[in-house]
């Protein structure tokens, strides 16, 4: 218990003052930590590879810490220097002994290029300049493809820094190939190489440095002194563009963002300001409230909820919302509204319960710094962003936030906002109906299950890694991993859940995964999106994995139920179908079930089509 208070009071002093001398200062204390006596879930474990062609203690430092403040617990392997490849290509290199969840591929440009490339580059021929691109490119290829065969791991690739300087001065963009459209092409040729892929992700330094500054980006006295290739101030912006990926891994992303209103969407206060007053479009500070709310609705149109939480009177607010010429967001795009006098970590707390999110999915943004620290120490789960004072500001503010990522965007997902639109309106019709079958018969839903398929796989593996509640066993699975399973049919069946009602497609919300074993069925994973929950949709599922072991000559259909701090919604599930307890372990039960004889019963408001 005192390793994990003093683990506390470490990172709390790295977050209030993240310098660099802060981050060594802690990463030596916790060292000396004996972080053996916790007791760590196994889904807050990290261990992050790095393989690079440059010295890279600094960044494992900053990625230690910054997992830390994330609440993982990491292990980082360190390649040995420049020997990035010799660690991929041998089979017994300590590389694939770590077993990686993640690895860092950092190859600076003056490593895969002749020292005298930029030297000699305005006497190379466009035809000298293209096979220096591919023999990089397919050296890249080679040593990607071996790694792929090796681990599951997610693996991010650092492009190429172009550089500022061209040997051709000024006329860099009146040659054929300039230096930096050199770099430019061989970027832009390694990211289409793995667009698709889901397993390597190229990470966009070059884009990072332009943004931090390319003189300021590297640190030439560190580089030739010890071959340290990233600054002191550049090494927190390429830390925290990792640890978006590494949320996303382990399924630490935001989900919704909160907002407040007066001086959050608009300017002013509409209760004193009234709907003519409040800045909103009309100039310079009305217009930088316009932009935030547009690049909240990009959040939005890529699957982020968004939800109001503020102190108004409703009538008022919600003119604005519906009749104002210049709000981009409108009451459509609010999947849960709490516009009171209220406590705002209440509203919180009534959002997060409306919605089926769990607080640690929700971002906070209030223009008021009393409701940010109110809402730090009542609800430490929420994100809480601190809005700077000028809304010129606020774009910068939501920008620079890294938990807002996912690894896989379906069409589901860009739809979610809609989703959970039409789920408020489905809450309102239940408000009218006498019972709970009244309104669910008044629904008309249709229920498709189907096999996985390589249109469906991405939505799947989002699921898996994103379902926390109503999730039987919260096994995690990358999409290869998914795409390896459903390729083999004689040892897997893999199903997928959709669901459409008179109000709309919910697209798919549903995933089960089966393993076979003889004549022994196994549901591996059982899961399901909790904005479905309550319609007996899980019923359903569950009957059309039995008619199909009983199909298919199963005698046994085994389910199997791993408790978390977060899924006792399911603990009874198997038991309230109809299955008897066979097997219980420290961290796992087994629930079984005869197929020719189970009794399941779909109910008759679901339509159902399979394949």
């Amino acid at each position: 218990m005192k390793t994990e208070i003093r683990l506390k009071e470490i990172l709390e002093a790295v977050r209030k003052e993240p310098t660099y001398l802060n981050y060594w200062n802690a990463y030596r204390r916790i060292q000396r930590l004996n972080l053996a006596d916790l007791e760590i879930p196994e889904e807050r474990k990290l261990r992050i590879a790095l393989l690079s062609s440059f010295t890279t203690d600094t960044l494992a430092m900053y990625l230690d810490i910054e997992s830390r403040l994330a609440g993982l617990y990491p292990t980082i392997y360190i390649g040995p220097f420049n020997q990035y490849a010799q660690e991929i290509l041998d089979d017994n290199s300590q590389l694939y002994k770590f077993n990686p969840d993640i690895i860092i591929i950092a190859v600076h440009a003056e490593a895969v290029l002749d020292r005298n490339f930029t030297a000699n580059f305005v006497n190379l021929s466009r035809d000298e300049k293209r096979r220096c691109q591919e023999d990089i490119l397919n050296n890249l290829k080679a040593l990607l493809s071996k790694l792929t065969s090796k681990t599951k791991a997610l693996i991010l690739l650092n492009n190429f820094v172009a550089p500022h300087f061209s040997p051709f001065g000024i006329l860099d963009n009146k040659v054929d190939i300039g230096l930096r459209r050199f770099f430019q092409e061989l970027n832009e040729k390694l990211a289409d190489l793995y667009r698709t892929s889901r397993q390597i992700y190229v990470v966009d330094v070059d884009s990072l440095a332009s943004w931090h500054g390319k003189a300021n980006f590297k640190n030439p006295e560190m580089y030739y002194r010890g071959a340290i290739l990233f600054s002191e101030s550049f090494l927190p912006v390429i830390a925290k563009e990792y640890m978006g990926y590494i949320k996303a891994l382990k399924n630490l992303t935001r989900k919704c963002i909160v907002l407040d209103l007066d001086n959050v969407l608009w300017g002013g206060i509409v209760g004193e300001d009234g709907f003519n007053g409040i800045k909103l479009g009309d100039d310079p500070v009305g217009r930088a409230y316009v932009d935030f709310q547009r690049l909240l609705l990009s959040y939005y149109n890529r699957g982020i909820i968004l939800a109001i939480n503020s102190r108004n009177n409703y009538d008022e607010a919600m003119k604005v919302i519906r009749e104002h010429p210049s709000m981009i967001l409108r009451e459509k795009h609010f999947a849960a509204m709490r516009i009171n006098w209220r406590d705002k970590v209440e509203n919180m707390i009534d959002i997060s319960k409306d919605l089926d999110l769990g607080l640690e999915s929700m971002v906070f943004i209030d223009d008021s710094p009393q409701e940010r620290e109110r809402m730090r120490m009542a609800l430490p789960q929420v994100l809480v962003i601190d809005l700077p004072s000028s809304p010129f500001r606020y774009c910068q503010a939501l920008q620079s936030i890294n938990d807002l990522n996912t690894l896989v965007l379906s069409e589901e997902d860009k739809r979610r906002g809609e989703m959970y639109y039409a789920r408020r309106r489905r809450k309102q019709l239940m408000k009218m109906k006498g019972t709970l079958e009244e309104f669910l018969k008044s629904l008309d839903m249709c229920v498709e299950i189907k096999h996985a398929d390589e249109f469906t796989i991405p939505r799947i593996t989002s699921l898996i890694n994103r379902t926390n509640q109503f999730n039987l066993t919260t096994r995690r699975y990358t999409q290869p991993e998914v795409e390896e399973m459903n390729a083999k049919p004689d040892k897997f069946q893999i199903y997928s859940l959709r669901v459409t009602d008179k109000f709309g497609d919910e697209g798919i919300v549903g995933v089960a995964i089966i393993r076979k074993d003889g004549d022994v069925w196994i549901i591996d994973s059982f899961l399901m999106s909790c904005r479905v929950i309550g319609r007996k949709i899980e019923t359903v599922f569950l009957a059309k994995i039995i008619e199909d072991a009983k199909k298919n000559g199963a005698s046994l259909l085994i389910g199997e139920y791993i408790p978390t701090g977060r899924n006792n919604l399911v603990k009874s599930f198997y038991e309230d179908h109809g299955f008897k307890k066979i097997h219980e372990e420290e961290n796992i039960i087994r629930w079984g079930i005869n197929p020719k004889t189970s009794k399941i019963t779909i109910p008759e408001w679901v339509r159902i089509r399979d394949d």
